[in-house]
């Protein structure tokens, strides 16, 4: 790696990086990558054309420009492998070798290519400051799991796909809002947004349905029917369903019929039906901590905020077992001929017939921690012979006002046939008292 750095009169700045770097995941050939990036900084503050604006303490543009690599794939995902399985033969058990997963030789560097414009400010002393970035990144060759036909013997393989852009805005603000003899009070908000879609998969132009990804769309989105109630006894009965899904019984998730190319209803539910409904990664992210010193007291308030993600609910799309039973939470009003629920289907296990998935907002905002401290007055530590003593009371995770229905919007997934299913955990409140002490 190699920098060069150039300042000139603490007004304008520049960097130049170039890196060259390998790694062992990638064969002989294609292991290496070579990243660049400039950056240039003009710090307006320092102008004559500023001298006497008092009330800015920092002004400072940044523009910055540059390539950097990714490697993050398992070892050995240039290889096909194999395992060992026991099979019936002759009598006996023998032992054979079979292919586990597909290599991919051509495996290489995934390339994002960024352009970044900021700004840096203070006004009134820094009683206001903070950070404003505005960015757009390319990334090619993204290293990602490609799904394959069964036909081929395997499931997936890690393949260099495709490219995608993505453009947002990152912002730190902060303020002390009150700085008194006894009192303080200092805020702090970040901001984060983003929009990714993507460009380009194999150049044909196609979307690829079997992974889920669709040019246009971020590389997480949810596909599937649009839910718009749940059939009704009455309209069994009336034969409103005949048009529309024949298969219908009372109780059953009701999905829109989209029909064909042309948007016209065609009487039958088919995956044609499906269509995007958002994505898995949030719109936008925020947080908020206040700071409230009082004397000797520190209160800190952290508030965090997720907003825009789409995710499927299984607590909600899981039916009962076999004779109808199911734990389930308490609000969830399951459709029964007493209950004519127009959200929830009946617990019959044949009541999702087209295997909705009940996508769902995970929205939520959180009151992530509190924390009150006490520092023992230094009076009071002189006659005890301490060094410090302070008393605090902290709480994490304390409430979360949210619309899910759940553990938590933020849990893994609950299926039983994923990977994680034994490390599914929701978030934990905890309330912790603690004494700081320095002799």
């Amino acid at each position: 790696m190699g920098r060069l750095n150039y300042s000139f009169d603490s007004r304008y700045l520049f960097t130049f990086t170039v890196r060259r770097d390998g790694s062992s995941v990638f064969s002989e050939d294609l292991k290496y990558g070579v990243f660049p990036s400039v950056a240039l900084g003009w710090n307006m503050r320092n102008e004559n054309f500023l001298s006497n604006a008092d009330n800015i303490t920092n002004l400072k543009l940044r523009l910055s420009y540059g390539k950097a690599g990714n490697e993050a794939v398992g070892v050995y995902r240039t290889f096909t492998t194999m395992r060992d399985v026991q099979i019936p033969f002759g009598g006996a058990t023998n032992i054979a070798m079979v292919t586990d997963r597909l290599g991919n030789s051509d495996l290489s560097w995934e390339t994002k290519e960024s352009f970044n414009l900021g700004l840096d400010f203070g006004f009134f002393n820094n009683r206001i400051n903070g950070t404003l970035d505005v960015y757009s990144a390319t990334n090619t060759d993204l290293l990602l799991s490609r799904k394959l036909p069964a036909a081929s013997g395997f499931s997936e393989v890690t393949a260099n796909i495709g490219k995608t852009s993505t453009e947002g805005l990152e912002l730190t603000l902060n303020s002390v809002n009150v700085a008194s003899t006894d009192f303080r009070w200092n805020s702090s908000i970040i901001f984060s947004t983003n929009r990714s879609e993507i460009v380009e998969l194999y150049g044909d132009g196609e979307d690829d349905l079997g992974s889920g990804w669709f040019i246009g769309e971020p590389i997480g989105v949810i596909r599937d029917y649009k839910m718009v109630g749940i059939w009704q006894e009455d309209e069994i009965a009336n034969g409103d369903h005949l048009d529309w899904d024949p298969i219908a019984k009372p109780g059953d998730v009701k999905v829109e019929d989209i029909g064909g190319p042309d948007g016209v209803p065609d009487g039958v539910i088919t995956d044609d039906d499906r269509v995007i409904l958002g994505q898995t990664a949030p719109k936008w992210t925020g947080g908020l901590t206040n700071t409230f010193t009082y004397k000797n007291f520190t209160l800190n308030v952290f508030i965090q905020t997720v907003q825009g993600a789409l995710r499927n609910n299984a607590h909600v799309g899981m039916a009962s077992d076999e004779i109808e039973r199911r734990n389930s939470f308490a609000e969830i009003g399951y459709w029964t001929p007493e209950n004519e629920s127009n959200e929830w289907r009946s617990l019959n296990k044949n009541s999702n017939p087209h295997g909705y998935n009940f996508p769902v907002k995970n929205n939520f905002s959180r009151i992530k921690d509190i924390t009150l401290n006490y520092d023992v007055p230094k009076r009071i530590l002189d006659r005890a012979g301490l060094n410090a003593l302070s008393l605090y009371v902290s709480g994490r995770n304390l409430y979360t006002f949210t619309d899910w229905i759940g553990w938590d919007p933020e849990e893994r997934s609950i299926g039983r046939g994923s990977n994680n299913w034994e490390i599914n955990y929701p978030s934990v409140r905890t309330v912790v008292f603690g004494i700081n002490l320095t002799l």
